[in-house]
């Protein structure tokens, strides 16, 4: 079906400046009074006959405001609760991990993300990662899943884990198709940087894509090396990175991904303002499910971002918008609302973008769209 959207008071999107001004730097472009067209999913400067159906239906903003559905880079496989076992047989349904994960990202969906990352450890079973390969097949919201690999701890089986995890785990998911990134987390555990590689380079031989996350300051020279070498998508974490060491991966294209609600590393993003003004492109995930902490909105940590990070309401809408669309590599598909681009789009009723400033905490969500089709609404 082909949409209209009319009666737009504020069609808000990221956009490159213009050369001469800052190349390489993101600014959030405002149009007053406009409509918008989809077709086929994407964004269309006017809508054409389609052959065989001349329905359009037609959707009033209502004069609010429309921008790009938020982008969540950063979250970790959910775990069905405990108190799930509680429940009386009546409601047996909805007890297993692809439901509840389901039950979630629904949840995540009204909020408006319409993309998330999940990353999922390897299991045994393939239990988990099965749930992760189905909830990818659906669209609403869009899940881009990830391995997260682990380093095996020392001990007798440290070289058979090694082998399984390189010559089974990856191979499989190649196989059954169940994630497009591998992500692997350095905490300083007891494994050397050579064993990293030696699984990222696997996944990537693989067709996977290779990510970093620093969960501890400990050899970020030797981590900043290997991400270079591999020319990773993106690096989690970014906190514990030093100004020159996240410029350097800027430069290089690999974006850092700040987690500013993550517990531990709050205070710790005194350098992101001085790197945005330097042109560096910055993503900015939830963290959720790393830590054994309450659960994000993605509101509060693009409020996060003003607050802690020092960014301008505009510049955290395009980090949470644009920039993860980038970490995600898929800024020719989502994270603007331009021409030929996946229409992934949020209707706020506001008046202006700005009043986000004041309702952060509940944004007046009117209505979700993904892939052109209108996933949720009031």
């Amino acid at each position: 079906m082909d949409i209209l959207i009319t009666n737009i008071g504020q069609l808000i999107t990221p956009v490159e400046r213009a050369l001469g001004e800052d190349e390489g730097v993101y600014t959030l472009q405002v149009t007053q009074d406009t409509t918008l067209c989809i077709q086929n999913g994407r964004i269309v400067d006017k809508l054409k006959p389609s052959r065989g159906r001349n329905d359009v239906q037609t959707i009033d903003a209502g004069g609010g405001v429309v921008m790009p559905g938020l982008i969540d880079p950063f979250w970790v496989m959910p775990h069905v609760p405990a108190w799930m076992a509680e429940l009386p047989e009546s409601k047996a349904l909805g007890r297993d991990l692809l439901s509840w994960s389901q039950r979630l990202f629904q949840q995540v969906l009204r909020s408006g993300v319409t993309t998330i990352e999940v990353k999922c450890p390897h299991d045994p079973d393939f239990a988990a990662l099965s749930a992760l390969g189905h909830l990818g097949q659906h669209d609403h919201p869009r899940v881009i899943g990830a391995l997260l690999a682990s380093l095996p701890v020392s001990g007798a089986t440290r070289d058979r884990s090694m082998s399984s995890l390189i010559g089974e785990v990856i191979p499989e998911i190649r196989r059954r198709r169940l994630a497009t990134f591998c992500d692997m987390g350095w905490d300083c555990q007891d494994a050397s940087i050579a064993e990293a590689g030696a699984v990222l380079r696997a996944a990537s031989g693989a067709g996977l894509r290779p990510k970093l996350h620093i969960q501890t300051a400990a050899q970020i020279n030797d981590v900043c090396e290997l991400a270079l070498s591999l020319e990773i998508a993106a690096i989690g974490c970014a906190s514990h990175l030093p100004s020159d060491a996240a410029k350097q991966l800027s430069d290089a294209d690999v974006t850092p991904i700040y987690l500013p609600e993550l517990w531990g590393q709050i205070g710790q993003h005194l350098n992101v303002r001085s790197l945005v003004d330097q042109g560096v492109s910055i993503g900015i995930g939830s963290g959720n499910g790393l830590t054994a902490s309450p659960p994000r909105s993605m509101w509060t940590v693009l409020a996060a971002g003003m607050d802690r990070m020092k960014l301008s309401l505009a510049e955290a809408i395009v980090a949470c918008t644009l920039g993860n669309a980038i970490a995600l590599e898929m800024p020719h598909e989502l994270g603007t609302l331009e021409t030929g681009k996946r229409a992934d789009l949020i209707v706020l009723d506001l008046l202006d973008y700005r009043e986000l400033e004041t309702a952060l905490m509940a944004p007046p969500i009117s209505m979700v769209l993904v892939n052109g089709m209108p996933v949720h609404s009031l």
